[in-house]
């Protein structure tokens, strides 16, 4: 292998400074874990892949204590959605305004007023923006972002990776117990670990740019059904793209232009918008693909370089954060020693369904979107569907992420859901001064076991997990459960509910399962 290994030992090595690679490193941080982030290019990526976030990667977010910046970041992205519609055409009298809008196949008719937990919201938080936030933490807590470093190849053995690297400075190499491969769709983890990658091929090209235009009022901000395709404006940012329906070229064309926009939008759309400047821009397809297995020995995918899909509803960010959030926790406690590898494997057993259902609601989406006379009338049947409150409810919560949960062997409702973020109200707090969000606890690792009922039971089942599981005694506003077990990603893994007796026999098995065996 070329280069020699850094005499250094890395806990673990993050490949991809991208989105879910920082979020993972974050993560691993937090939990007391040695990180070194390694990314292929010099400068952050600032082409627009995704405009907001869903409500699971918002909570996830907010338990690293981003709660504020996340805020801060949100106003200016919707001051700039005001000032789009400001100077964009007259939208139909009554129609909701571009911030408002989410959509299923480009159909802007789902309301967020009418999911089944409307107030776990969506934040308008552009991907670049969340990508210097996260960069910016990532730093101020220890970890280690080496950009100009891209991965070229790697071994591995019973102890570690050897992770060669290409840099200005020549070739070297990074010896890691674990390596995280976070390095999006071409992922060169992916191809030097051999992890299989079958799908689906691409049958449509679209092409996007961030960019100034002559007459921005030509357009009002939205998705758009055009003869030849779909034409996208808007996403806070002067954002343009074009789909167009046909395989794309084999060939690799380069990067894209601002006269290849202008001339997709002219084809698709019969319009000149006047392109004055292209600040970023890219190109997208439907290719659909997903490796059978998140981990091959010491070698874990998360995000795009586990699988990729059509952009559409930007999904793809909100399942790599929390595929990040799922696999981080875990990896850092196989790293601090109490974990067994099987709490490895769980992150492929309860993350790979979830991603193969949005592969599936991807494709379905793809399919709404063409524009052959019979994929349109499909689409206007579906648009009638979408006014009916069922199926309003059910693609809000499927296109938010609220329909994740994962198999546990628990048939609870509530085991293997991704618990919101609670208000907290200590029992002995007569007038609720100390109360806290569940999202200000402290994220380092540890599970939590909520007693809201004062019952000693569970909190003495928990006593032989001190430092990897807290206790704490606050009422939590679910009325129907007296206690909780959480892991460190949020997850549901116990539940008593109130109306019987705590099973602290289960509740000693899950946190077995989830936390080792106890010292």
């Amino acid at each position: 292998m070329a280069g020699t290994p850094r005499d250094e030992y890395i806990p673990a090595v993050v490949a991809g400074a991208g989105p879910v690679g920082l979020m993972a490193a974050c993560v691993l941080r937090r939990a007391g874990i040695d990180v070194v982030v390694l990314e292929r290019r010099g400068e952050p990526d600032r082409v627009l892949k995704a405009g907001s976030l869903g409500p699971l990667a918002v909570e996830a977010l907010e338990r690293l204590g981003l709660r504020e910046e996340l805020a801060a970041v949100e106003r200016r992205t919707m001051a700039g959605y005001a000032q789009m519609a400001e100077r964009s055409a007259d939208p139909a009298p009554g129609a909701p305004g571009p911030a408002e809008r989410e959509h299923f196949a480009g159909l802007e008719k789902i309301e967020p007023s009418r999911r089944s937990e409307p107030a776990r919201r969506r934040m308008r938080v552009p991907q670049p923006d969340l990508v210097a936030l996260l960069r910016r933490t990532a730093e101020r807590t220890g970890v280690r972002v080496l950009p100009s470093h891209e991965v070229t190849g790697l071994e591995q053995d019973a102890d570690g990776v050897t992770v060669a690297v290409r840099t200005p400075a020549g070739d070297t190499a990074f010896r890691a117990r674990y390596l995280l491969g976070c390095d999006g769709g071409g992922s060169a983890v992916r191809t030097a670990a051999g992890f299989p990658f079958p799908g689906t091929g691409p049958t449509m090209l679209g092409r996007q740019g961030v960019v100034e235009l002559l007459d921005p009022g030509q357009i009002p901000p939205g998705i758009h059904d055009v003869p030849g395709g779909v034409l996208v404006y808007g996403l806070g940012v002067d954002r343009v793209a074009a789909l167009e329906f046909t395989p794309p070229p084999d060939t690799d064309q380069g990067p894209l232009t601002e006269e290849e926009l202008r001339a997709a939008v002219t084809r698709v759309s019969g319009i000149d918008l006047g392109v004055r400047r292209m600040r970023a821009g890219g190109r997208f397809t439907d290719e659909a693909r997903h490796v059978p297995a998140y981990r091959r020995g010491r070698v874990l995918l998360a995000g795009d370089a586990a699988h990729i899909h059509a952009p559409v509803g930007g999904q793809g960010l909100n399942y790599g954060l929390i595929d990040a959030v799922n696999v981080a926790w875990k990896l850092a406690a196989r790293l601090r020693g109490w974990a067994a590898d099987d709490l490895l494997d769980s992150y492929t057993a309860e993350r790979r369904p979830q991603a193969e259902r949005l592969l599936q609601n991807t494709r379905a989406q793809i399919a709404l979107m063409r524009p052959d006379t019979h994929s349109r009338a499909l689409r206007e049947l579906f648009a009638d569907l979408m006014d009916l409150d069922e199926v309003n409810r059910y693609l809000g919560d499927l296109m938010a992420g609220l329909t994740t949960r994962y198999d546990l062997g628990d048939p609870d409702p509530l085991v293997g859901t991704l618990c919101p973020d609670l208000k907290l109200v200590p029992l002995d707090d007569r007038d609720g001064t100390g109360a806290r969000r569940l999202a200000e606890l402290p994220c380092d690792g540890q599970g939590l076991l909520l007693v809201s009922d004062g019952h000693p039971a569970p909190a003495r089942a928990a006593a032989p997990w001190a430092g990897r599981v807290r206790v704490r005694h606050a009422t939590t506003g679910r009325d129907e459960v007296s206690a909780l077990l959480l892991r460190p990603d949020s997850c549901i893994a116990w539940v008593a509910r109130r109306d019987t007796e705590p099973d602290t026999e289960a509740l000693t098995g899950a946190l077995r399962r989830w936390f080792g065996t106890p010292r």
